[in-house]
């Protein structure tokens, strides 16, 4: 049965995504951090060069892609993978909707969406939450490709490595994903699977998956993230997975449900959200892009935020 790792959450989540892959192909939700891409929302596929299109929303990176996007020329954090392993790394169009996305990744038997931190155990609108869209969208996709009768499965590396929200705030969510029988098993990085992402970690852009490696080569402790925005706990829990049923976790997740029921693409999803109550990474970048500062601007989202007594 072919496998394919998808990274939901956009940034440097493909570099835990191809590490856990092995041999199996991997891909991702072309959204970078806002250093690398200052332009708001993910990346469409238009703005990619040297890639080879597959169709259906679909296109293949290699090491020789770059983007051209805002008057900028970059490589995403997956043509920094497929440089570094000398592999194609699949790149899919978030413009699309999810019951769309899904049916074009219906050609692998297995799909395994890969979440480092894990935003996507979230409601959607936690005060510490900034970043819940991508991971939504992907739970989506994930519990539309079930439908189909593909065979997938939610991985959370590193609970609470990414900063945003609280590990034990987590745990309490994973519980209830297990009540529902949504709990699969566990997982874990092996030691070479952990020298691959050590040497991932120094070439590409990522914060979350490098805290796996501190953790697993035996640092132990409190460690800042984004110039001290956040803090995150480095122990072995953060070389470890938790296997999640996708419809377990979509119960749970609000912002993932309203954009499955809604089965839209990922910038109407963002409006979706945000009259819900829930501003997203979209609505943060772009007020980046007019000005803002990182802590003015997340200030200004927890204002529109309305989460009915959610810490």
């Amino acid at each position: 049965m072919d496998s394919f790792y998808l990274a939901i959450g956009g940034g440097g989540d493909v570099i835990m995504a191809a590490v856990l892959a092995g041999d199996a192909a991997v891909g991702h939700i072309p959204w970078e951090r806002f250093v690398v891409d200052p332009e708001p929302g993910p990346i469409p596929l238009s703005a990619f060069r040297e890639a080879v299109w597959l169709g259906d929303g679909l296109v293949l990176a290699t090491p020789r892609t770059y983007v051209e996007r805002g008057g900028r020329r970059f490589k995403t954090q997956g043509v920094c993978v497929a440089e570094a392993l000398g592999k194609s790394v699949y790149v899919v169009d978030p413009y699309r909707r999810p019951s769309e996305v899904a049916k074009a990744l219906s050609r692998f038997g297995r799909v395994v969406g890969v979440d480092v931190g894990g935003d996507v155990l979230g409601i959607g609108c936690e005060e510490s939450l900034g970043s819940p869209l991508s991971d939504a969208y992907g739970l989506a996709v994930l519990a539309r490709l079930r439908e189909l009768g593909v065979e997938a499965e939610l991985v959370v590396m590193a609970p609470g490595a990414d900063g945003e929200l609280d590990r034990e705030y987590l745990m309490a969510r994973a519980a209830e994903v297990a009540r529902k029988g949504g709990f699969l098993g566990t997982m874990g990085l092996s030691k070479l699977q952990v020298d691959t992402l050590a040497a991932l970690v120094e070439r590409c852009v990522t914060e979350a998956s490098a805290v796996a490696v501190k953790a697993a080569r035996g640092e132990y402790g409190v460690l800042e993230l984004r110039g001290g925005l956040r803090r995150v706990k480095v122990d072995l829990f953060a070389a470890v997975g938790l296997r999640l049923d996708p419809a377990a976790v979509l119960e749970v997740n609000r912002a993932a449900r309203l954009i499955y029921e809604r089965d839209v693409p990922i910038d109407k999803a963002a409006k979706v959200l945000l009259a819900e109550g829930i501003p997203t990474e979209y609505h943060l970048e772009e007020l980046l892009a007019k000005g803002l500062t990182p802590r003015e601007a997340a200030e200004a989202l927890k204002k529109l935020k309305r989460c009915g007594g959610v810490p």
